[in-house]
């Protein structure tokens, strides 16, 4: 069975595919494409414009939860999916929520800070592509600023503080809720935590190769980790991806 992954390299969206096509144990191929320049393909490929887009067995699956979806009804074991019918429901209620307002959220707060690292956010997401491509990448980079700040919903300041305040109460949230058992739902890894781990991870110095971020940081985008890297929280992700996230890639 054919599984290819079409993604970002950054992005916590894809992210929580790649975590469960590796938990899974799922061979795949990874094509790994330039935010911008690859609407044209994946359009073309799923009808939309967004990853990730999995390839799977001839069926072409768009967005993260259904990609999940496909993946645990074609790989039961190990279970992301409580058996319990009401812990299921808790679990896939997690999810929903944090793909609907908490990913974004955290993706805002965190481009209000890389909007104006150019160079850095280039270094980001062309990794791994030829080099005139990455030069071409990061010579229309200022053409696409206005753009990519739109697309991330740093245009407007009180948007941008709504989503650092919708991410600090989540961060608490999630504290609380696994401070006894260690897990959002039961006492189990489930779809909550990875969704919730995937996606809170890009505000912590997760020590993972896939959300690893290059190096040297600049000096608003360090500002921005250690504005988090003490919470609870984040020490909560980074058990999860030591625990859970398998390194492979």
């Amino acid at each position: 069975m054919a599984v290819v992954l079409h993604q970002f390299r950054s992005s916590h969206f894809n992210e929580k595919v790649r975590w469960a096509l590796e938990l899974k144990g799922l061979v795949h191929e990874r094509k790994s494409y330039l935010p911008g320049p690859h609407m044209l393909a994946i359009r073309r490929l799923s009808g939309q414009t967004q990853t990730p887009v999995l390839e799977l067995g001839g069926e072409v699956v768009a967005g993260s939860a259904a990609i999940l979806q496909r993946i645990e009804a074609r790989c039961p074991s190990p279970p992301l999916y409580p058996a319990d019918p009401s812990a299921r429901d808790a679990a896939l209620g997690y999810q929903r929520r944090f793909d609907a307002e908490v990913g974004p959220a955290v993706r805002t707060a965190l481009f209000s800070v890389l909007v104006d690292e150019g160079s850095y956010v280039c270094r980001i997401f062309a990794r791994g592509q030829p080099p005139l491509r990455r030069w071409l990448y990061r010579a229309t980079f200022p053409l696409a600023r206005g753009l990519i700040a739109k697309g991330n919903g740093v245009v407007d300041p009180a948007n941008v503080e709504r989503a650092f305040a919708l991410t600090a109460r989540t961060l608490d949230e999630v504290a609380k809720q696994t401070a006894d058992s260690g897990y959002l739902v039961g006492d189990t890894f489930t779809i909550a935590d990875l969704t919730a781990a995937a996606l809170l991870a890009p505000l912590g110095d997760v020590d993972h190769p896939e959300m690893a971020k290059p190096r040297p940081l600049p000096d608003a985008v360090a500002r921005f980790l250690a504005r988090y890297s003490d919470h609870a929280a984040i020490g909560w992700v980074r058990t999860m991806y030591a625990r859970h996230r398998p390194r492979g890639g």
